[in-house]
């Protein structure tokens, strides 16, 4: 049986906002284990995002356990949380944050700069990533002279060049048309068949068909949490516009 790489135990985030207190997650609990392709969905302010920052490591529950690679978060300092955020997470988001005045092979080059991973090393496992994605010809492109989707393709490359056991994606089509965000799904597909585990938080509900198990949030609670037969990307869309 694969082993748990994500485990959410009655988690609860509670910001404080002045006098006042907003609660973003009012006792998730959710176990996703290795290889598993998931979608986290809800509407803007469900909570969906404050759960992916529980994954991502970005933030600490205000009570209950987090789990990533059966290690418990809040138990980490900074350092190690950083650690683990760069070695075992990959994370891919709408707006790409890619940097400017780098190379798309620079860019790819980054997170294993961080690791520690010689620069020759770096140069070929970053080419490696790319043409996997299938943007070799533009390793010496800068995210300007690019597509949207090409600029989400450098960032998928960039998530997956340390080979982490998680990819966590923010909405990854959200500002690509339907052709193109049919291509980005597909590249996660592939990646997932690797054996690599796939989680994307979204409010779009064709891609939360698109995934084995969509988890469903709404007000910081579980609505739903099921396994489904994926539904192809672009026969959703083709059914919402016929």
């Amino acid at each position: 049986m694969a082993e748990s790489v994500i485990t959410l135990e009655n988690v609860r985030r509670v910001y404080s906002m002045g006098d006042s207190e907003v609660f973003a997650l009012r006792g998730v609990s959710f176990d996703i284990k290795q290889g598993e392709f998931v979608t986290i969905m809800g509407p803007s302010g469900s909570g969906k995002s404050t759960c992916m920052n529980m994954i991502g490591c970005l933030d600490r529950p205000s009570d209950g356990v987090v789990k990533i690679n059966g290690r418990e978060t809040s138990k980490m300092n900074e350092k190690e949380l950083a650690d683990l955020r760069n070695i075992t997470v990959g994370f891919v988001f709408q707006q790409y944050f890619l940097l400017p005045s780098m190379t798309v092979l620079e860019n790819v080059m980054l997170p294993l700069r961080y690791a520690g991973v010689d620069r020759r090393s770096r140069k070929e496992m970053a080419e490696e990533a790319l043409e996997k994605v299938g943007l070799s010809e533009r390793i010496h492109h800068h995210p300007f002279e690019l597509s949207g989707g090409q600029k989400q393709r450098v960032a998928i490359a960039r998530a997956t060049v340390t080979k982490p056991k998680i990819i966590l994606a923010d909405e990854p089509t959200g500002a690509l048309d339907s052709k193109t965000s049919r291509a980005v799904m597909d590249l996660f597909w592939e990646i997932n068949g690797n054996g690599t585990t796939v989680v994307i938080v979204t409010h779009d509900p064709r891609v939360g068909a698109s995934s084995k198990r969509c988890i469903k949030i709404l007000d910081g609670l579980i609505q739903s949490d099921s396994e489904q037969e994926p539904v192809d990307f672009t026969v959703k869309h083709q059914e919402e516009h016929s």
